[in-house]
């Protein structure tokens, strides 16, 4: 069992209580650079992927994915609006996806208008690992149709009420992203909108979502 509340944080090390997010691209991504205890997730961002993607940047990616401290695969995933070729974005969401089967370890996924495409690869492909959609703002019809394809839902300082209301408490993640906020202040305004202190319903379903626990 972990203290984990944050599912997905761009805040530096250390977040004991989170997941910290990795991408590839970056130059800090280095392994040499990551603090033993600390959590990450890795992936290569849609607004990273590179025509031809360079076979050494998936040999990177599956080397630092497979270490102990790495409890995510992503962020990765569909983002319509960023000017990246669709068939690009496929094939390296794909590749992901893969790894993340290897593995054995969930995904955490970055969507921005590819609600669609996203749950048809998952109804298509009916991989094992769990699925994140990671900071969630859309209204609740375009939520029901990734929580019907079994995907979890992550919350981060701007969200939609009523598409919170919509979650099934056991589907519910929290994030702080790249808010100043700390993970347990946007905690709060989650629980005040469901009415109910979230604290522990979060920690037990960020367990289920990364395999701590059977």
């Amino acid at each position: 069992m972990k203290n984990i509340l944050d599912i997905h944080t761009h805040k530096t090390a250390p977040q004991p209580y989170g997941i910290i997010s990795r991408r590839l691209s970056n130059p800090d991504s280095d392994p040499e650079n990551m603090i033993e205890g600390q959590l990450y997730s890795v992936g290569i961002h849609p607004w990273d992927v590179t025509p031809g993607e360079p076979e050494n940047s998936w040999e990177m990616l599956r080397e630092e994915a497979s270490k102990p401290y790495v409890a995510a695969i992503g962020e990765c995933g569909i983002d319509l609006k960023c000017g990246m070729p669709m068939y690009l974005q496929l094939q390296v969401f794909k590749k992901h996806i893969d790894l993340s089967e290897e593995l054995r370890k969930p995904l955490i996924i970055h969507d921005v208008k590819g609600d669609d495409i996203i749950c048809g690869l998952r109804r298509d492909l009916k991989p094992s690992q769990p699925w994140c959609i990671h900071g969630f703002r859309g209204k609740p019809a375009a939520v029901a149709a990734l929580l019907r394809a079994g995907c979890f839902i992550s919350f981060g300082e701007r969200f939609n009420p009523e598409t919170l209301l919509a979650v099934p408490e056991d589907r519910i993640l929290a994030e702080t992203d790249e808010s100043d906020l700390t993970i347990e202040e946007i905690i709060s305004r989650l629980s005040e909108i469901r009415a109910i202190d979230l604290t522990q319903t979060i920690k037990d379903n960020s367990n289920k979502f990364c395999n701590f626990v059977n």
